[in-house]
């Protein structure tokens, strides 16, 4: 009996002091507008502040004032152990963190809601994941098709829309730089100059959009073909070894067996999508400048710095000018590659 009472401590006291750490969420009073009799949960952002030496706080409590009275919400003696565990737990290296403070990463932002899990590193969005009305039934109708269909998916997955959350993650700011806001931040430079790429990739077409379809069969063994090419075709014609591309034929049966005849992987102007069995699921999104602002982060952090010292003699800075031109046009580009299975219509 005593340790159902300090479980339930604990988790009382957990929530207690999250909600004392609080803000809005990017989308927040998105779902106000819903059905007044619909279920839906609507929250505020939990906010997790890191300090230099990594240890995280939420709601001004740490991992040092868990026990000792100092923070915003003060828990009871018998919970500060669990608590103190909760916090140590989402702690940081102090490396991490002092490299980002380094680098001006001040906040990574993550909100649940109507339009999908979206995520903001410094006020700019990155790829995230969006769903469209129905998509996430889909999703539990392909989960199914695949044969790992859970009880009452159907039923659960559709109600992610209905849950209002978000997360801040909140790291020190170098003394002398400016605070950027959570959200409001005008698009980078490379975003406005992908928008005018793009644009003109479709005035170049009469503003309609590119388009390649690229069907390819898969046979039992693994091997596949394109048009009247197999793998190894592929392979001789263009000196490159497409046929690694091969599956494993236990892969291919376990597919087939659970009805699975097409998979599908295509890109628009909005993002990557994926369809199984012409399903289409919650897609990768791309649409509002959010590949170049990853490709900007991931500058910002010094990751191609890495790259170049441990490739002496790589020309990475070409190869990203290549990748940031290369881009904007396949983004504008509506690519479909379909995947056919055995039992298909083409495999048959």
């Amino acid at each position: 009996m005593q340790k159902r009472v300090t479980f339930w401590a604990v988790l009382l006291s957990a929530v207690a002091f999250v909600f004392s750490g609080c803000t809005s969420r990017v989308d927040n009073g998105s779902m106000v507008e819903r059905d007044p009799d619909a279920f839906y949960v609507d929250l505020p952002a939990i906010v997790i502040d890191y300090a230099p030496d990594g240890t995280a706080s939420i709601g001004g409590m740490s991992l040092t004032s868990a026990g000792s009275g100092e923070a915003v919400y003060a828990p009871p003696a018998e919970v500060s152990d669990g608590l103190g565990m909760i916090l140590s737990t989402i702690s940081l290296q102090p490396l991490w963190v002092n490299h980002f403070t380094a680098s001006n990463l001040q906040h990574i932002r993550v909100t649940n809601g109507d339009e999908g899990i979206i995520v903001l590193v410094n006020g700019h969005r990155i790829p995230s994941l969006v769903w469209e009305e129905g998509s996430l039934t889909a999703t539990a109708d392909a989960v199914s098709a695949l044969g790992l269909g859970v009880p009452a998916l159907n039923k659960v997955l559709p109600l992610v829309r209905n849950f209002g959350l978000g997360l801040v993650l909140r790291f020190p700011v170098e003394e002398g730089a400016e605070a950027i806001p959570l959200s409001g931040v005008e698009e980078s430079e490379a975003v406005v100059m992908a928008r005018m790429l793009q644009q003109q990739v479709l005035q170049t077409f009469g503003g309609a959009l590119p388009t390649v379809d690229i069907p390819i069969l898969y046979h039992s063994d693994g091997s596949w073909t394109l048009g009247e090419l197999s793998d190894v075709d592929w392979t001789v014609l263009t000196s490159t070894p497409f046929y690694a591309l091969r599956l494993p034929p236990e892969l291919i049966s376990g597919l087939t067996s659970s009805g699975v005849e097409t998979v599908g992987l295509s890109t628009d102007p909005d993002g990557i999508h994926i369809s199984v069995n012409g399903i289409g699921l919650p897609y990768l999104s791309w649409g509002s400048g959010e590949v170049q602002n990853l490709l900007e982060l991931t500058k910002q952090l010094g990751v191609f710095d890495t790259i170049s010292a441990l490739a002496p003699g790589a020309d990475i800075e070409s190869v990203l000018a290549l990748v940031e031109n290369l881009l904007p046009i396949i983004q504008a580009t509506s690519a479909n590659v379909t995947i056919y299975l055995p039992g298909s219509e083409m495999g048959n």
